[in-house]
């Protein structure tokens, strides 16, 4: 059974991406080994500096692989204090040696051009600017200074081959650090699209885990207490202890047809049902319930978000009290829908504690631009106050 997972066309192109810096850094490799096949075809350096330009190039070529190891492993590192100072006199060492060999050897520049590139990646951009003005200068002012005492038998200009090296490292370091710079933006934003992935699946998990609390909290608070109900009920009054425990069976299936529903994203959560709800299970409590105002009045998102805020009121209401009385009220004013929960029989023991539901509920109405307020008042009642635009999506 084939079970590879196929790419998304985001990953296509950071895989490509990559690919392309990778296929770039073969080339910057293939122009570096070019150089001296071309010293070569254009005539060999004057004696006494084949075996000194050979070692050079070969320093220098190792340098420039040891750089994109580093760049491998930690892409967009400055480069070390001694591989700067070490590569610096190379690429220097090579381009002056590579004028005094020959006519042609201002081609030895591109390789000081590209071991430029490998120093002053990672720097800052007022520090690169800096680097390849002295680099330039340096080159020009010590070639011309080079050239003036050759002569190369050929009638070309002195100043052309410093000049030429000069500029090869004013403008291979560029393409060296440009295709750099792209690999480890393309790199980066490829690591932001993946946090961003898994803080999304992290969200979708934690939006989950509160549901499931809303839902099973909610539903065993109520089949524990109607149990208990039950219980006392059965040797006084079997018709209502039976009727109990059918609502008891009632809640189960709807709990577990809600958790269905979820798996599904399909859950919905209405005001007006949560509050009959909530009067049914207040009235077998005995607690008595005032409802002040209509849950028609609220309409769209707003229902549902409010009827999970009623649902966790009403889940404290039985596990963190021993109310006699308990208070809802619906309103909508001025655009904004507030549903407000307000029971008494919080003990010392229990006042303000809620759990980890109204937390769950908190972020809940963050995300719906609402605000929850939850806690006892000065007047030993707790107090739970909602509000969210009614228009909310």
């Amino acid at each position: 059974m084939d079970l590879a997972v196929p790419l998304g066309a985001e990953e296509r192109k950071v895989r490509a991406a990559r690919r392309f810096g990778r296929i770039g850094l073969v080339i910057t490799v293939a122009w570096l080994l070019a150089v001296p096949a071309f010293v070569v075809w254009t005539g060999l350096p004057a004696p006494g500096f084949t075996w000194s330009l050979a070692a050079l190039y070969v320093v220098g070529l190792a340098l420039h692989l040891w750089r994109i190891r580093e760049h491998v492993t930690s892409l967009g590192r400055p480069a070390s204090v001694p591989f700067v100072v070490v590569t610096s006199a190379v690429a220097l060492a090579l381009t002056l040696v590579g004028l005094a060999s020959t006519w042609s050897g201002w081609i030895w520049g591109l390789v000081g051009g590209v071991l430029l590139g490998d120093v002053v990646s990672g720097m800052r951009a007022r520090w690169i600017a800096l680097w390849v003005i002295v680099a330039t200068g340096t080159v020009l002012s010590l070639g011309l200074l080079i050239t003036h005492q050759r002569d190369y038998g050929i009638p070309l200009p002195l100043w052309l081959g410093p000049a030429v090296a000069a500029f090869y490292v004013c403008t291979m370091w560029l393409v060296d650090v440009e295709r750099l710079w792209w690999l480890k933006a393309v790199t980066d934003l490829d690591y932001s699209r993946r946090v961003a992935a898994e803080l999304a699946t992290a969200r979708e998990r934690l939006r989950l885990a509160d549901d499931l609390h809303d839902i099973l909290g909610h539903a065993l608070e109520v089949v524990a207490f109607k149990s208990e109900l039950a219980s006392r009920l059965l040797d006084v009054d079997a018709d209502r202890a039976k009727a109990e425990m059918e609502e008891v069976q009632r809640v189960a299936r709807s709990s577990l047809t809600e958790v269905r529903a979820l798996v599904r994203d399909a859950r919905v959560v209405d005001l007006s049902t949560e509050l009959a709800g909530a009067r049914a299970v207040l009235d077998s409590a005995g607690i008595q319930l005032v409802v002040r105002g209509d849950p028609a009045v609220v309409t769209g998102r707003a229902r549902s978000v409010l009827g999970r805020v009623l649902r966790e009121a009403m889940t404290n209401v039985l596990r963190h009290a021993d109310p006699r009385r308990c208070t809802i009220e619906i309103e909508v004013a001025d655009g904004t829908a507030r549903l407000r929960v307000v029971n008494d029989g919080v003990g010392p023991g229990t006042a303000g504690v809620g759990g980890t539901g109204l937390v769950a509920l908190g972020r809940y109405l963050d995300e719906h631009s609402g605000r929850l307020d939850a806690g006892p008042g000065p007047d030993g009642m707790f107090h739970v106050d909602a509000m969210l635009p009614e228009a909310v999506r």
